[in-house]
């Protein structure tokens, strides 16, 4: 993470919960200051450990060109029925995965569901399982393969390694919702982030061409999903679109909800501007302390490795008022 962009991005999220905090009956501005403190140690903690990653600078810059595309303006709140109105008529939809929250998994799910409530066909597209398992994952969908062999035989572990358990009731929903799985991606070498998304558009375009009038949920890393001549553009030029596209990796945008909203349980789904809405997978919080402990687990860091130690409890907003924000953690 740049220090750099990473303190730009406090100090607006900082104008932000100002703004916010007067017309929130239940969180104080005391409680927000701890708040941003401690996503701060964490941004410092998460710093640390990817200095050792050596990020490259393509992956900075195409994490700033995301950042950048990402609507400013007021968020507006929206019920499960009324995205799922939306999602129910939807061509293209492409939502963002955060790999290390259980939230985003679990959303993906949800918008599946949705979507799959209109009977026009659906093709759901996804990043984590290498193209060459097209036809393993097409065995498991017609009940060949049980789904506690099929983790073996796509080489989960080896070519994704985040939580199967979460990963595998995105494969389980498809199996049971009946929808077909398209593979993308090739996890067995590495590529460039704008040849990826090149090989990805081609082969979805090329799927929809011998499929007229199909529907296709693309569930892809936040950062693919917007951006200058990111995955969501390419398709779009190559005449997949009108697009709804589903955010989850937009900080200032849960804090205006927050602050509008005043419990964070009441904090699901938003509509920003032009087609693209926000979806809550997981708090600014939840995510980086997640995303923190993958970095430990995949460098051997503990807890002793680090002045401070952030646990759930220090995450947790708290509350004088009448809303129970340990809502939070257990919707």
């Amino acid at each position: 993470m740049n220090n750099t962009f990473k303190k730009a991005s406090l100090a607006i999220l900082l104008v932000v919960l100002a703004a916010c905090v007067a017309g929130a009956d239940n969180v104080s501005k005391e409680e927000f200051s701890r708040l941003l403190l401690v996503e701060k140690t964490l941004h410092q903690q998460i710093d640390e450990m990817e200095s050792e990653l050596k990020t490259s600078k393509q992956l900075e810059a195409y994490k700033k060109s995301y950042l950048a595309a990402v609507p400013k303006g007021a968020p507006r709140p929206l019920s499960d029925a009324q995205i799922a109105k939306t999602l129910a008529t939807a061509r293209y939809v492409i939502m963002g995965d955060e790999h290390t929250t259980s939230q985003a998994q679990a959303n993906t799910v949800s918008v599946l569901r949705m979507m799959r409530a209109s009977k026009e066909p659906l093709t759901l597209v996804i990043e984590w399982v290498d193209i060459s398992f097209q036809k393993q994952i097409d065995e498991f969908l017609a009940g060949r393969i049980p789904l506690k062999n099929l983790r073996g035989k796509i080489s989960f572990d080896k070519l994704w390694g985040f939580s199967w358990a979460s990963y595998s009731k995105i494969l389980s929903a498809a199996k049971q919702l009946k929808t077909p799985i398209l593979l993308v991606e090739r996890l067995k070498a590495s590529h460039s982030l704008a040849s990826r998304d090149t090989f990805i558009t081609k082969t979805i375009a090329d799927h929809a061409k011998t499929n007229p009038g199909m529907r296709y949920l693309v569930v892809y890393g936040d950062y693919h999903v917007l951006g200058d001549d990111h995955l969501s553009q390419k398709l779009a030029k190559s005449g997949l679109k009108p697009q709804i596209i589903l955010i989850g990796e937009a900080r200032e945008i849960y804090w205006k909800l927050l602050g509008k909203l005043k419990d964070p349980a009441k904090i699901g789904f938003a509509e920003l501007a032009g087609g693209i809405y926000y979806v809550r997978n997981g708090t600014p919080l939840e995510r980086s302390m997640a995303y923190r402990d993958y970095l430990m687990k995949m460098l051997d860091y503990s807890k002793s490795d680090f002045e401070e130690w952030v646990g759930p409890a220090d995450i947790a907003p708290k509350t004088s008022g009448r809303n129970n924000f340990e809502a939070l953690h257990n919707r």
